[in-house]
């Protein structure tokens, strides 16, 4: 599986619309737009996870500095190039 970040998602962009707008680069096995746990107001990003790496990348390069919902959303591959964990 392969996990993407998206960014600067409107505050009006729900998981299913989210869900919608990359179902067509492939398999979707989740997707989240994330929210504030008191507000329960997006926070501006979410995540989607495919089941290849090969759908995640036409997702990426489909999708990334495009509009959604209005707004022009960042896409990349979740947790490229930082902090990966563990001892």
């Amino acid at each position: 599986m392969s996990k993407i970040y998206v960014g600067r998602l409107s505050w009006n962009t729900t998981d299913e619309t989210l869900r919608e707008a990359f179902g067509e680069y492939g398999t979707i096995v989740d997707s989240i737009v994330m929210r504030d746990r008191e507000t329960g107001r997006s926070r501006g990003f979410g995540f989607v996870t495919y089941g290849s790496a090969e759908e995640a990348d036409a997702a990426i390069n489909a999708m990334n500095d495009q509009e959604l919902d209005g707004r022009r959303i960042t896409v990349n591959l979740a947790n490229s190039g930082g902090y990966q964990g563990g001892y």
